[in-house]
């Protein structure tokens, strides 16, 4: 954390760096887009190994100059540590200063087209981290960054179905783009559930959400818990069997969830879902697990909804959490605020909460508690939603049941903090020495690996890393903008060992943000690189 971090990062030592861990194959599985809405000129950022095939570049630079008029590929002194980057996009609705319309709400259609660019060349959004943070007393930013990884599997069409959910309006609302094979679709069977469990909705286009930016537009849902202005519930918590009803009815057409960003900034939150389309569509849908994390409440909760099966899932979950430093008394009990969901854990301390007393960062996650969720699940995570408003953030993960056990590590950014710190859980020592030595010259010599009294809980800790331009103040750079190097050089170290990324969750309160990664790889598959 600083001001302008930026100016303190060696740029032409970081991209030499990068070029070099690329040449050694590290990360050419990766491309990593960047969304800066939240400026005074809109652009679009990608970066990573693939950037170097300009087939690529093309069909990504044909999406992007769709959004708006005068789009230009190029670079200023802002965007450093990235590969690319076109100015003069649009891909929200922007600022609204003498409007109704709500600010940084994406914009189906151009987020589709740029997805589906990707996705003609392979590469599939597996994980979602938002950065940001306050800018003033008032304000703060947010910034999505999609990770996408190449389809090596070849599971996945190019084609992609985008849900963006607008509970912080009235009315609610869900819009949704994509092919219209599946726009169609979605008016049958899908519509009849969501009339189920959020019976006022309406298929209906209007001035704020139009045909020119989505397919579809269903107002008057309820898919969170909303304002709740005049109540002790909490604003904007999900509603677990609603969240569930809408994904599994997805599955049921043929798709998959992939990845879950963020768009928003100030006092505004836009959960989104990113779907891809089966090449081979099963003869059933997996069993699907959805947790929310409910650590900005008294008592701390994790809420569960989904398959069967989670009855049982929950009494794991419990025994899992009860082992865990301040998880002692966790009981499985539902109150009359837990009636969106199946089954509630309470008592839970999953990150460390509010800390109104104490230098400790408020709402950090705890590594210890997120493992023993992710591990005990034994299962894939497919995405990490993030819910919030108000100055709230419920992070959650969906998990699909595969069959196989699965191995989890997590990746918890900490650049609103003196030192910026990126701490690490479930890895093998190993990946830490690839990234040290990367740390040390994409954020400094001052670089170090070392756990304090704040970090104890995680296995590692890397003290004086730089992820983000940090507090740029008076600097005409945006704050908390993040890079993507660092972040590739993550993803190649955990690659090496056969991690892949699962999902971003976001942490954090009021104007506090934490993104984090999880990764995963299949149980007996580590020590790839070793």
């Amino acid at each position: 954390m600083g001001c302008c971090g930026s100016v303190n990062v060696d740029h032409p030592a970081s991209q030499a760096h990068i070029q070099k861990t690329r040449g050694n194959g590290k990360g050419q599985d990766f491309v990593i887009l960047g969304i800066k809405d939240q400026n005074m000129v809109g652009k679009v950022y990608l970066s990573g190994a693939p950037t170097s095939d300009p087939q690529l570049v093309a069909s990504v630079d044909a999406a992007v100059k769709k959004t708006n008029t005068g789009v230009e590929r190029g670079t200023d002194e802002h965007d450093k540590l990235w590969d690319i980057a076109w100015h003069n996009s649009k891909m929200t609705s922007g600022y609204q200063f003498l409007s109704l319309k709500k600010p940084f709400f994406p914009i189906g259609r151009h987020v589709v087209g740029l997805l589906d660019a990707l996705g003609e060349h392979g590469f599939i959004p597996s994980a979602a981290p938002s950065y940001g943070g306050p800018i003033s007393d008032k304000q703060s930013v947010e910034w999505p960054m999609i990770i996408c990884e190449k389809d090596v599997e070849k599971q996945y069409a190019k084609e992609t179905l985008f849900f963006g959910i607008k509970d912080q309006n009235i009315p609610g609302k869900l819009c949704v783009c994509g092919p219209a094979d599946v726009i169609e679709q979605l008016k049958g069977d899908f519509a009849s559930k969501l009339k189920q469990i959020s019976p006022e909705a309406t298929e209906a286009f209007d001035d704020y959400d139009t045909a020119k930016e989505w397919d579809l537009v269903w107002r008057n849902t309820s898919i969170t818990s909303g304002m709740q202005a005049f109540s002790l519930a909490k604003p904007y918590f999900p509603k677990g069997k609603v969240v569930f009803t809408i994904i599994e009815e997805v599955y049921k057409l043929g798709w998959r969830l992939v990845s879950t960003p963020n768009f928003g900034g100030n006092d505004v939150d836009w959960p989104c879902f990113i779907f891809k389309r089966l090449l081979e569509r099963p003869a059933s849908t997996p069993a699907l697990i959805l947790a929310a994390m409910k650590d900005q409440n008294i008592p701390g909760k994790l809420c569960l909804a989904g398959a069967p099966e989670v009855g049982d899932v929950a009494k794991l979950l419990r025994d899992a959490l009860i082992k865990v430093k301040g998880n002692d008394q966790v009981t499985l009990s539902k109150d009359e605020y837990d009636d969106d969901w199946d089954q509630v854990i309470r008592n839970t301390s999953i990150t460390t909460g509010h800390q109104a007393f104490s230098l400790k960062t408020a709402y950090f996650p705890k590594n210890d508690a997120i493992l023993a969720i992710t591990n005990t699940m034994g299962k894939a995570a497919v995405a990490c939603p993030s819910f919030g408003g108000m100055s709230a953030s419920w992070p959650s993960m969906i998990w699909e049941y595969t069959g196989e056990p699965w191995e989890t590590a997590f990746v918890a950014i900490k650049d609103q903090n003196m030192p910026g710190k990126v701490c690490i859980g479930g890895v093998e020592k190993e990946v830490c020495e690839g990234l040290l030595n990367g740390f040390k010259v994409l954020s400094g010599p001052d670089c170090e690996q070392r756990k304090d009294d704040y970090d104890k809980e995680f296995d590692f800790s890397f003290r004086n890393t730089k992820m983000t331009t940090g507090h740029a103040c008076m600097s005409m750079q945006n704050s908390w903008w993040p890079y993507a190097y660092p972040m590739e050089l993550i993803l190649g170290e955990f690659h090496k060992f056969g991690w892949r990324p699962a999902g971003g969750p976001n942490f954090g309160s009021m104007m506090l943000t934490w993104p984090a990664v999880v990764f995963q790889r299949k149980a007996g598959s580590g020590n790839a690189g070793a």
